[in-house]
């Protein structure tokens, strides 16, 4: 998976959410923490990463980090 620079800082971002929360931060706080000024900003960066299969979809249709081994 080759991810953009900025697509590398929202994962890397997430990251520290989850660490910081025990969950993946909603779209609003990615939108501000980057500043975006769009509201699909956001949802379209985590449909990127899951395309790119650093996220995925779980059976709720929530997005979880991918396990190592799935297929997105």
């Amino acid at each position: 998976m080759k991810l953009t620079d900025r697509q590398a800082e929202v994962l890397a971002f997430m990251r520290e959410y989850f660490d910081a929360n025990d969950q993946l931060p909603p779209c609003p706080a990615i939108q501000r923490r980057f500043g975006f000024a769009s509201a699909n900003a956001a949802p379209d960066f985590l449909k990127a990463l899951a395309k790119k299969g650093a996220i995925e979809r779980n059976a709720c249709g929530r997005y979880r980090f991918a396990r190592p081994g799935s297929t997105s």
